[in-house]
């Protein structure tokens, strides 16, 4: 504590990549709960719930994470495709939800 703050602000503090890893691991919860309650009741309502709550969340990092990578990258066609991947995955889910 020479500095005037101990470990425990950096353990506490949030930054945008704990913010990340938590939701990675809220999502993989989510899909773990729609599979088990899959497997043992065969319920697809609220397996479907969980699922697609865990499946937005995970494409969510996804996209902020590849964003992050694409952000330190100077050729422009690596931007163009970063957008349309991210275009399609938000209209294509939000399609098969609606359908």
């Amino acid at each position: 504590m020479a500095n005037g703050y101990d470990n425990r602000d950096k353990k506490n503090s949030w930054s945008w990549a704990k913010v990340i890893e938590f939701s990675a691991y809220i999502a993989i919860g989510c899909i773990a709960i729609a599979l088990l309650l899959s497997a043992i009741f065969g319920s697809k309502t609220i397996a479907d719930a969980f699922r697609c709550v865990g499946e937005a969340i995970a494409y969510i990092v996804t996209i902020i994470v590849a964003g992050l990578w694409v952000k330190r990258k100077t050729h422009v066609a690596w931007l163009i495709c970063y957008i349309i991947f991210t275009v399609s995955i938000i209209v294509l889910y939000i399609v098969n939800i609606v359908v």
